[in-house]
């Protein structure tokens, strides 16, 4: 929002300014300010009912002209937004009842009003200087917020302390009186927490993983670092358009590959690199839903390690093994370029595993190991790749991956186009009905199986170390980790 990004941990700021729905740790939704229903498709409406109780920590009643005055100021502060971008009109027909009507219809709606803004605080005031070191009401210079924390104190570049709203209208207040946010040097952060001068790690940022990590693997007495299930989706792309190996057409060339990787070997290296509980040292089974979501179903599980079927594969693409021990694919050595961000440990290894796996197969590997910028700002979208290693962020997002797979579609890097697929993918946007649209997204992904234009490897995993006299934390990969902070307490 127009709070300082860098200062206000995000974790935490939902618990200042909640939305209408909140992200459950199976990456599914929960109404929270408001529940919601479609009331018709043409034109795409959305019908809110604000909670009865909701209301502000001054009193005042959560009400539809929050939502009214939210969608205006977002339309003309920041343009980009969902609200902007699918939003048409919002109008308030009761004091909690609000009608939405959209562009078009948006199968995850559900995103939409992330965050609720105070109209009777903020109406009429200048948002360029806005809540530069508050969220409060400027007209009264009070903390404000909807949520169970509310903003007490900002000491830029020290710390930030959130306090109990004692007006919360939730299930109960917040148990902790405040949480403080502090800022430390990234590599002093384990240290801290071993010293007590922390409770928690903020397990968002990559470079507080490395602090966790560190923790994880120098155990500290009471201290508990969690391995959560993330909501990234650990990935092989395989290049099929020009700049890719001429033999990477082959789907029976494809479908040899994905069985001559060991990914359930890959799974378990990087679980143990990452130190993630062996529950989740999982081959991912889906290109479409996370193995934590309900939606989920292994259409790809048919692709373990079996060296022997990828080499009758590509004897049946008419490949033929050179003196080498490396098959040859109509004139072409079946050599491979397999990209990775460079310093990314756990995809270096990704790599190296596979170029193992694959030379008992009889296909060669040459990893090209490249700085992030120049991966995924030349590499990656010249298509000058034959495999390349990174993640999809899927959370609670069900509308497919369109713009992934789809012909000539903006984020489709691996060339593949079947119009059917495309056509089906467009139509599991259009599908409002959660049921019907999840059976044909899995439909879709068992024939993206088939076809094997990527190959899925893990679901990212993450770590949360905190103190174990900290209870009631539950990790939530899929949303914010800070999601239940009202559920939090101390023990003695």
């Amino acid at each position: 929002m127009f709070v300082d990004a860098c200062a206000v941990p995000p974790l935490l700021l939902e618990q200042i300014l909640p939305g209408a729905f909140e992200v459950q740790p199976d990456a599914t939704f929960r109404p929270d300010l408001a529940r919601a229903e479609i009331v018709a498709k043409q034109p795409f409406t959305l019908l809110y009912r604000i909670r009865p109780e909701a209301r502000w920590s001054d009193g005042v009643p959560v009400s539809a002209q929050d939502f009214v005055f939210t969608w205006k100021t977002l339309r003309k502060h920041q343009p980009d937004d969902d609200e902007s971008e699918h939003v048409r009109s919002v109008r308030a027909l009761d004091r909690k009842t609000v009608r939405v009507v959209l562009r078009a219809r948006f199968v995850d709606w559900r995103l939409l009003f992330d965050t609720i803004l105070p109209r009777h605080a903020l109406a009429g005031e200048s948002f360029e200087s806005l809540w530069k070191d508050a969220i409060d009401n400027p007209k009264t210079r009070r903390a404000i917020g909807s949520g169970p924390f509310l903003l007490g104190a900002w000491e830029r570049g020290k710390q930030l302390t959130f306090v109990r709203n004692p007006r919360y209208w939730g299930p109960h207040p917040a148990y902790l009186d405040r949480i403080v946010v502090r800022f430390f040097p990234p590599e002093d952060t384990a240290d801290a927490l071993r010293r007590g001068e922390i409770d928690m790690i903020d397990p968002g940022p990559a470079v507080l993983q490395a602090q966790a990590l560190e923790l994880h693997r120098q155990p500290a007495r009471g201290i508990k670092v969690l391995s959560t299930l993330g909501n990234s989706l650990e990935h092989f792309e395989i290049r099929l358009g020009p700049g890719g190996h001429p033999a990477l057409k082959s789907r029976l060339v494809r479908q040899a590959l994905a069985y001559g990787i060991n990914r359930v070997a890959i799974a378990r290296a990087v679980g143990e690199l990452t130190l993630a509980s062996p529950a989740v040292r999982k081959p991912l089974d889906s290109v479409v839903f996370l193995a934590n979501s309900p939606y989920y179903r292994p259409n790809w599980r048919s692709y373990r390690y079996r060296p022997d079927r990828a080499r009758r594969l590509l004897e049946q693409a008419g490949c033929r093994r050179g003196t080498d021990g490396i098959y040859v694919c109509a004139g072409d050595r079946l050599s491979l370029r397999f990209a990775a961000p460079a310093g990314v440990e756990r995809r270096e290894l990704s790599v190296r595993l596979a170029q193992a796996q694959l030379r008992r197969v009889g296909v060669e590997v040459v990893p090209v190991f490249a700085s992030p910028s120049i991966l995924f700002s030349q590499i990656l979208p010249s298509g000058d790749f034959d495999f390349i290693i990174f993640g999809w962020i899927l959370g609670a997002i069900t509308r497919g991956p369109a713009e992934i797979f789809g012909c000539q579609q903006p984020s489709n890097f691996t060339g593949y186009c079947d119009r059917l697929v495309t056509r089906d993918l467009v139509q599991a946007t259009q599908i409002l009905d959660d049921s019907r649209r999840v059976g044909l997204l899995n439909k879709i992904d068992a024939r993206l199986a088939n076809a094997v234009p990527a190959i899925p490897l893990y679901q990212g995993t993450g770590l949360f170390a905190f103190k174990k006299t900290v209870r009631g934390v539950v990790p939530n990969g899929a949303g914010f980790e800070a999601w239940n902070s009202e559920d939090w307490w101390l023990a003695e």
